[in-house]
């Protein structure tokens, strides 16, 4: 009788798991993202010019079968900066053409005296992550068109956004995962080095470990008010003051 549920047990996991199988199907977005993309930021510590950064879409990629943009950004403080507060930052993102989720985030930091490399891979079908943590493996659950941290900025361009409104999704950095919360706050025309934009205002609230201006939840990013949603300015407070972000090329 022992033997006869065993084996019950095994057909019936066996008839679930491919139930699951056939019936995962990547979830299809509408989005406008350019193929191909170069943003170049004058970077800012209060009102000096402290380095520049980048914003690219390189094209497509394939990862794990996949058709990605491409995305990377750089960071880099200026030579005279250097001797403060040296940056060199390289973050990479390969974003789900079909689904407009992440797929792989990679980052390799070196802020000052902290140096930190991560590569997260997700797998959507089976809701679980791949962390190589500065060479260590780790795994764990997460769910499902989960995004990074720079996918999101991403993600946001595909939406249709209104002022007042709230957006929430999922996001993921290190070993978690957490709802991204973005409101948007307002319309503004902003002046920045690559001229004059009428601007939708957001504030994500970002973890303050993500990696990201290593925010502390004062995080205000300003996308053009049309189609493209073209992040124009970013602004957010650091231990010692605020950072910005200005469109200098496009």
């Amino acid at each position: 009788m022992k033997k006869f549920l065993i084996f019950v047990l095994i057909i019936l996991f066996s008839l679930t798991a491919g139930l699951s199988a056939e019936t995962f199907q990547w979830r299809k977005m509408k989005g406008n993202l350019p193929e191909k993309e170069n943003l170049i930021f004058n970077v800012y510590w209060k009102f000096v010019k402290v380095g520049e950064a980048t914003l690219e879409i390189r094209g497509f990629e394939e990862v794990n079968g996949r058709t990605a943009y491409h995305i990377y950004s750089e960071a880099n403080s200026a030579p005279f900066f250097d001797a403060f507060f040296k940056v060199r930052d390289r973050n990479q993102s390969w974003m789900d053409v079909e689904s407009l989720c992440s797929l792989r985030y990679l980052i390799n930091i070196s802020e000052g005296g902290w140096k930190k490399y991560e590569q997260l891979d997700f797998d959507h079908k089976n809701q679980r992550y791949t962390l190589d943590d500065d060479g260590t493996l780790k795994y764990g659950d997460t769910v499902r068109w989960v995004q990074d941290v720079i996918s999101s900025l991403y993600f946001f361009r595909t939406l249709d956004l209104e002022v007042g409104k709230e957006y929430v999704f999922e996001a993921h950095s290190g070993k978690d995962t957490w709802p991204l919360k973005t409101k948007v706050l307002s319309k503004e025309k902003v002046k920045v080095p690559a001229g004059e934009f009428d601007c939708l205002v957001l504030q994500p609230f970002v973890r303050e470990d993500a990696g990201i201006f290593k925010a502390k939840g004062k995080l205000k990013v300003w996308v053009t008010d049309d189609e493209n949603k073209m992040p124009v300015k970013m602004k957010s407070k650091i231990p010692v003051g605020s950072i910005s972000a200005e469109l200098s090329e496009f």
